[in-house]
């Protein structure tokens, strides 16, 4: 009967935890590489809460000279952030309003380069935080104090505060990771973009000094060809 007590705890203690692991979460992370074409305008839709905050960071890694407009909106439509030819940005907006914010890249201003931008979204769910201490309420009901396993409360709560380290540094591990492999891109294109340019500039001044000489070679010839005919 002992055993069987002991079993039905941990399965208890099992799901409960489980819950946790499912409530524990700080931000939502979301990162794009997109391609926008020359004279195109993208838009992108961010539903937020009120009270949260929105961390948007983001750089153009390819086309032309690497820049971009750039434009944050808030659910009434009225602009945030406004920047114009800017290779890269990261702002921060607290959220005032409830609904979908909009993130545009444009590019209408270049008629034949399109451009590649990375960039990444960062919600924090701040707002959320009462719906979670609501439902935490919830699953704590339903431990109390056991001597075959100790206190599940507390151990739950330790358990739950290192998911929710280890979650937030993981997340901020693939975000690091994310911007790495963006500013790699980037400065693969800047070097494939040099590497290039070095080349093509070398060929057409190879093909000019071939020219310059047979020409020099050329006009030498004709000073000492005289076809001019001495009469005697």
């Amino acid at each position: 009967m002992c055993l069987k007590n002991i079993s039905m705890n941990f399965w208890k203690f099992f799901m409960i935890l489980l819950n946790v692991t499912w409530l524990v979460h700080a931000y939502r992370d979301n990162d794009l590489t997109v391609e926008i074409s020359a004279g195109r305008k993208e838009c992108f839709y961010q539903p937020t809460k009120t009270g949260q905050s929105l961390e948007i960071e983001y750089q153009v890694i390819d086309g032309g000279d690497l820049d971009i407009d750039f434009r944050v909106s808030g659910p009434n439509g009225n602009p945030i952030v406004t920047e114009f030819r800017r290779n890269d940005g990261i702002h921060t907006i607290e959220t005032t309003q409830e609904g979908d914010y909009e993130v545009c890249f444009d590019n209408t201003f270049s008629r034949m380069t399109s451009k590649s931008v990375f960039f990444e979204l960062i919600l924090d769910n701040a707002g959320d935080i009462d719906e979670l201490e609501d439902e935490e309420g919830e699953w704590k009901k339903f431990v109390s104090q056991d001597e075959n396993i100790g206190d599940a409360l507390a151990s739950l709560e330790v358990a739950g505060e290192t998911l929710s380290q280890i979650k937030n540094n993981n997340a901020r591990t693939i975000q690091f990771q994310a911007m790495l492999r963006a500013l790699e891109a980037k400065d693969r294109h800047i070097a494939e973009t040099n590497f290039v340019k070095i080349n093509t500039w070398s060929i057409a001044n190879i093909v000019i000094m071939t020219l310059v000489f047979a020409l020099q070679i050329f006009m030498v010839r004709n000073m000492f060809n005289d076809k001019k005919k001495v009469r005697t």
